[in-house]
Formats: C-alpha cells, sequence, structure tokens
C-alpha cells in the first residue's frame, strides 16, 4: 500500500473516535459538528470495511480490528511527532521529549531508577517510560526497534543491531526456607524440584534456564510470570525453585520465610545491554540518551 493512497487526516477523527467509543464525544472534543466526524467515521468504516463501532442499546463498543487499532495508535502517534520534529539541535534543558525504553521490572529496579535520576536531573521536561519487554520486539530486531528508543536485554538475545554494554550480574537461587533442599541445594534437587521462572518461550527463556537445558537439566516448570519482583511470591509456602539475580535479591526486603541460595551449577555471568535500531544513530536527543545511559553504568561499575 502505498502513503499517497492514504488520508492521513483521518488518524486524528479515528483516534477520538476510538478512545471515546461516541461520534459526539469526539466531535466535542475535537471542536468539529457531529456530521463531520459521522462522514469521517464512515469513511474509515469503507477503509477497513469494518463497523470500528458497533451500536448497542445508547452506546458503542469497539470491534475486534477497532481494538487492534487503538493498542497500535500510540506507537503511530509516536512515530508521527518524531518525524516531525527532527531535532537539528537538541537541548536537554527545554526539550519535551518521550524517551522509550523496554526492559523487565528487575532492569527497572537496579539500574532504570537511577538513570530516571540522572535524565530528570539534566532534563526536567523529557519523559521516560519504562515498558514490559514484548517478544514481537526482541523477534523483529532490528527492524522492530524503529518505534522506540531501545531494549535493554542481556547478550544472546539480539546480534544484528548496536549496543552499548550497561552492567553485569549473577544467578542465585530463590527458595522457601522450609524447603528440605533450602539448606542444601544440591544438582539433583535443580532438576527434580518444580520451578518459577520468568519468561518462558522460544526465545524469551532466561540465560540461566538456557544453560540448564545446555547440560541435560531441564526442570519441571510451574509457575510462570514476566515479573521478577513477585519472584517470592510465587515461591514462598512451595517447594519451587527459582533464579533470581544477585543485585535484585540485594535490593529487595525479603520476608523471613524466603532464602537466597548459591545455585549448584556454575552460570555464566548475565551481560545487560542497551540494542538500539540503525535508524536512530544520528538522531541528537538519542546521542544524548545512550550518554546518560553510559554515565549511570560506569557510576555502577564504580
Amino acid at each position: 500500500m502505498e502513503l499517497s493512497t492514504i488520508d492521513l487526516n483521518l488518524l486524528v477523527p479515528l483516534k477520538a473516535l476510538l478512545e471515546e467509543k461516541s461520534v459526539s464525544r469526539a466531535a466535542e472534543r475535537l471542536h468539529l459538528s457531529q456530521p463531520a466526524v459521522s462522514a469521517s467515521l464512515s469513511r474509515l468504516r469503507r477503509y477497513f470495511d469494518d463497523e470500528l463501532l458497533i451500536r448497542a442499546s445508547n452506546a458503542y463498543f469497539l470491534s475486534p480490528l477497532a481494538e487492534d487499532l487503538l493498542a497500535e495508535l500510540p506507537a503511530v502517534d509516536e512515530l508521527i511527532s518524531r518525524l516531525f520534529r527532527l531535532e537539528q539541535a537538541f537541548d536537554p534543558a527545554t526539550t519535551g521529549r518521550r524517551f522509550r525504553v523496554m526492559c523487565s521490572d528487575y532492569v527497572t529496579a537496579v539500574f532504570g531508577a537511577e538513570l530516571s535520576r540522572v535524565i530528570s536531573s539534566a532534563a526536567p521536561g523529557a519523559q521516560i517510560s519504562f515498558e514490559t519487554v514484548s517478544d514481537s520486539h526482541v523477534d523483529g530486531a532490528p527492524d522492530s526497534l524503529r518505534d522506540i528508543d531501545g531494549i535493554v536485554l542481556p547478550h544472546g538475545y539480539l546480534q544484528t543491531t548496536d549496543s552499548l554494554d550497561l552492567f553485569e550480574d549473577e544467578w542465585l537461587c530463590l527458595v522457601d526456607r522450609e524447603n528440605p533442599a533450602a539448606a542444601d541445594l544440591t544438582l539433583e534437587a535443580v532438576g527434580a524440584l518444580p520451578w518459577a521462572m520468568t519468561y518462558s518461550g522460544r526465545t524469551s527463556v532466561t540465560l540461566a534456564a538456557r544453560h540448564l537445558h545446555s547440560i541435560g537439566i531441564y526442570p519441571s516448570t510451574q509457575v510462570v510470570t514476566r515479573s521478577f519482583l513477585n519472584l517470592p511470591d510465587v515461591v514462598e509456602g512451595t517447594p519451587r525453585v527459582a533464579f533470581i539475580p544477585r543485585s535484585l535479591a540485594e535490593r529487595m526486603q525479603l520476608n523471613p520465610r524466603m532464602r537466597v541460595v548459591e545455585c549448584p551449577v556454575a552460570i555464566p555471568r548475565v551481560r545487560h545491554a542497551f540494542w538500539w535500531s540503525q535508524a536512530r544513530e544520528k538522531d541528537l536527543g538519542h546521542q544524548w540518551l545512550r550518554h546518560r545511559l553510559s554515565d549511570v553504568a560506569e557510576s555502577l561499575r564504580r
């Protein structure tokens, strides 16, 4: 589909209609007449060959396609905003730019918090958004990274894009103190006990779990979570084991029932890096962000 065949003027009423789920409220929001917004809705319906807004009694609800469109609109907004504000110069003191970084909640806790303080100090009008890692962004990199500033992942997931090393960490095991294996977690127990895993899939399995697979250990996964921070909640009171990064374990206020122990098998240290699309390379604001990431990484190494 060529851009010349698309009426980009319809993006504004599309966003208002899907968010408001009402022609009258969309018209009020856009300071347009209801007939004008109704005409836009008719054109959008013809274009997508879909009702988009479906009337039920005295209200409208979104069609499945409209729900998908609504989920994509923030990324479209961001791309268009970037396109029309390409900066010949970047002034952190006056910028209102929003930086989007994908990472785990663990990375937000041990690295992102300090990054947010550094950015707020140097660029008080800027915003940084820490977003949950998306499998589609990992699988589709580097092209999928065009709509965000970058993603923080360990080495071993992405090979075809630029990166900046940030920090290293090591893996420990989290167990309930009443777990009979807690006092002396053996390699045999690692293979026999049920596990709580953070991420689980073709490309999203943690590197620690990958290492177990590489040495022929395939523990039974009983719980899968996207959050490292809730690992204690799903391990407490159970025979489960979970991998937890040392820097996060040291920050968490674990209750007395929980115990962190050394892994009975040597797990390679995890090396986190910031990865971005080559399309961002000459973006002055992005260059500034990379310098701030480097500053925070250096401070953590001291």
